[in-house]
């Protein structure tokens, strides 16, 4: 397939990336659902500065993400390290900032953690995967090459970002596995929501999204930093083994508590 698109689109006298403008699409819808979700348990403001921290922190920790990944770049242009204008974050590492950020304001404004952890993963998924349009217009992440197959891309237009010859879409692929993790996660929440302890799909989201993205990187050319995987890699990794342990402790606590909520046999 032949992609000819632009990378940027005309607002009236500005020039906007495709890829700004699906980031902030996603980031609206995703948190739209996030605070639907939440009304049952947070009626009131509080709600709003927890979200903007969320926000805030995965914005820094996905920055310094690519600000790491790409170090030989950014060591000789200190100026464009909080360029966030230019472009260049790294979504696998906004888990991170945001887990950090949001446990901090939720504490402050004495929320939830858990129950808020859990539908604030379910508008993350959901953002990210609407933001990978912007991706795909874009072309900005390289893929190694493809062939034989029928949805093999190369992108044409004079102005694009992406690869002349043909290769795996592979932010197509990160697209279609955030719907996956979505629509398990929602599937999930609604099963275990308001059962003792939350805070459970949150974890399920860490160990899904840190497998996929484990798997899907092998598709790309990025930077290889430790053993030969790339950072994106390493993160994934690490999700993977701090999330399946507590998903599993989390699951123990859940049939531990149902066992002492149960009425005794007559």
């Amino acid at each position: 397939m032949d992609l000819p698109f632009d990378p940027t689109f005309a607002l009236g006298p500005f020039r906007i990336a495709w890829h700004s403008f699906w980031a902030l699409v996603g980031m609206g819808l995703g948190s739209w659902l996030s605070f639907r979700l939440a009304r049952p348990l947070v009626r009131d403001e509080r709600i709003y500065p927890y979200a903007i921290a969320v926000i805030i922190g995965g914005l820094v920790a996905a920055r310094a993400g690519h600000i790491a990944d790409n170090w030989a770049y950014y060591s000789g242009r200190p100026d464009q390290l909080i360029a966030f204008w230019n472009g260049g974050v790294a979504v696998a590492a906004a888990p991170i900032g945001s887990a950090i950020a949001g446990g901090i304001a939720a504490r402050r404004l004495r929320l939830p953690l858990g129950f808020l952890f859990d539908v604030t993963a379910i508008g993350i998924v959901l953002g990210e995967a609407i933001g990978r349009i912007g991706d795909i217009i874009n072309g900005e992440h390289h893929a190694i090459a493809c062939a034989g197959l029928p949805w093999c891309v190369r992108y044409t237009g004079p102005a694009t970002l992406g690869q002349r010859d043909f290769t795996h879409p592979v932010v197509a692929y990160d697209l279609l596995v955030d719907l996956l993790i979505f629509v398990v996660m929602l599937r999930y929440f609604r099963h275990t929501s308001g059962h003792a302890p939350e805070s459970r799909t949150f974890w399920l989201y860490l160990v899904l999204y840190g497998g996929f993205r484990f798997a899907t990187s092998f598709l790309r050319l990025d930077p290889v930093v430790l053993a030969g995987l790339q950072e994106a890699q390493l993160l994934g990794l690490l999700y993977v083994l701090a999330g399946v342990p507590v998903l599993v402790w989390l699951h123990r606590r859940a049939f531990r508590i149902a066992d002492i909520r149960e009425p005794p046999s007559p």
